[in-house]
């Protein structure tokens, strides 16, 4: 996806150049997983809480505003105590427990990532994220609302507040369908939700070890899950343009559930490079880049 001809590469540049972002540095968490190579496994931004400078995991696949790192006990309401967040230019008022503003320390702050903060923080304008340059921008303006190369950016509001961010998917031999774009799921291509995505993901590959597919476990919303890893059956395209190889990956019981059908869930390592715009006061979004 992103061949650019030189006429695109100008409308985008000046579509950005219009905007002028304020453009704030990614810091992506990178280590080694089940084994592998370091790589990208997390995609963390920077953020001021009451006046310190800590560090949030950004998960485009959590429709929340702010889910902080060490959650309140279900036996005790929530105080009604807040926190002055400022991220990307934005600030705003968070609700937070003693047990969250307790962490709020610079040594707590420099070794871990305080909170999770979800598309309902960003849900009034427009974020762009360039892997590329490890920056990201946003505006409260829907910045793609008249770009004619724009993608249709599904915003699917299943619960109370904040939606999920759906994209649609192209695979060779199959109906066009939605992923949803997780920037939570940085190291992963597509990831099925059930065995029937798996399978028609990985061409019906078994739930085995074996030269094709790879097993390996991770920790999902506390609990241990086994998972297994091969290569997408057939070429995948995403915003109008195909894809580099993808891994597809089943984590069995991993807790995600939609309720409409999905191709899968969309992480970040077969975009690469490449510049994410997801404006969602529009419902569009674009890809840019090689």
């Amino acid at each position: 996806m992103y061949k650019l001809l030189p006429a695109l590469l100008l409308s985008t540049l000046a579509v950005h150049a219009a905007a002028a972002p304020d453009w704030h540095a990614i810091d992506w968490h990178v280590d080694s997983f089940a084994g592998a190579a370091p790589e990208r496994l997390a995609l963390l931004l920077p953020v001021t809480i009451n006046g310190v400078a800590c560090r949030v995991q950004l998960d485009t696949g959590a429709n929340g505003e702010f889910i902080w790192k060490r959650q309140a006990s279900p036996e005790r309401p929530l105080p009604p105590q807040t926190a002055r967040v400022e991220l990307a230019g934005i600030r705003k008022q968070i609700a937070a427990d003693a047990d969250s503003l307790a962490l709020l320390t610079p040594e707590v702050c420099q070794r871990s990532v305080i909170a999770t903060v979800g598309n309902a923080f960003f849900e009034h304008g427009t974020l762009t994220l360039d892997f590329k340059r490890s920056r990201f921008a946003f505006a409260p303006q829907a910045l793609l609302a008249n770009d004619r190369d724009a993608q249709p950016l599904f915003y699917a509001r299943w619960t109370g507040s904040g939606g999920h961010t759906l994209v649609e998917v192209r695979r060779d031999g199959a109906p066009p369908g939605y992923a949803l774009l997780d920037t939570g799921a940085t190291r992963f291509g597509l990831a099925a939700t059930n065995a029937g995505e798996w399978a028609e993901l990985s061409g019906g590959a078994p739930l085995a070890a074996s030269a094709t597919v790879r097993t390996f476990a991770l920790e999902s919303w506390g609990r241990n899950v086994q998972c297994y890893e091969t290569d997408v059956q057939g070429r995948i395209a995403v915003g109008g343009q195909v894809l580099a190889q993808t891994r597809a990956s089943y984590c069995v019981d991993h807790g995600f559930k939609a309720p409409i059908r999905l191709v899968g869930v969309l992480g970040l390592k077969p975009l690469g490079e490449r510049v994410v715009t997801l404006d969602y006061l529009s419902g569009r979004w674009r890809l840019d880049g090689q």
